[in-house]
């Protein structure tokens, strides 16, 4: 039980947590814009979970997501920028977008990929757990990858000072699991329809 103010960090793995909902919430036969979250309403609920309520104070919500080329995807650069600008509108002492380069291929038909997305995530988590920039880092995601930066926070500061968080439904249980349980938040579809807004930013001005 918290007694005192704990100053919560969120770490969102943007990529992961939208195509998760796709599938947690049988999305992927809809419209791409089905599944896109305000990562500043979802970190709010998790900062106040945990039984902290009005004792969890949100300081930081950073969004990792790669960023495509402007060159070679324009609309999707346009795109991703006005995301970006709608998340910091909502709070911008808070909000933070880290964007990271895709990584194209030589062939001109092959789909780009994020690359080092999760280790950007991951290095920024594990420096604000112990540069004491907050007491608890929150990290949302359901990659695995970033299961040793749960567990390397642990080990050296403590299992209250890290907790995890994943979409939940009847066919989808995916979470992240280190090898020291800490505190898990399961958002269910409850959750998603409070922060879903369904936007397509290649369609904005």
């Amino acid at each position: 039980m918290v007694t005192h103010l704990d100053r919560v960090a969120v770490f969102i793995d943007w990529q992961n947590v939208y195509q998760s909902a796709r599938r947690a919430f049988a999305l992927t036969a809809l419209p791409s814009e089905r599944g896109v979250i305000s990562p500043y309403q979802v970190a709010r609920i998790l900062a106040a979970g945990n039984d902290r309520a009005s004792d969890g104070v949100l300081v930081k919500v950073e969004i990792h997501r790669g960023l495509p080329s402007s060159a070679r995807d324009p609309t999707g650069f346009a795109a991703n920028r006005r995301h970006s600008a709608a998340w910091i509108k909502e709070n911008p002492d808070v909000v933070i977008p880290r964007m990271r380069p895709l990584r194209y291929p030589d062939n001109p038909n092959g789909e780009p990929e994020e690359k080092g997305v999760d280790v950007q995530l991951a290095l920024s988590a594990v420096e604000h757990a112990l540069v004491g920039e907050c007491e608890v880092v929150v990290i949302f995601s359901h990659d695995t990858d970033l299961v040793p930066a749960i567990e390397t926070i642990t080990r050296i500061t403590g299992k209250s000072h890290v907790e995890t968080a994943s979409w939940s439904s009847p066919t989808h249980k995916a979470r992240l699991r280190p090898k020291v349980a800490v505190f898990h938040h399961n958002l269910g579809e409850d959750v998603f329809r409070q922060v879903e807004t369904p936007v397509n930013y290649a369609y904005v001005e």
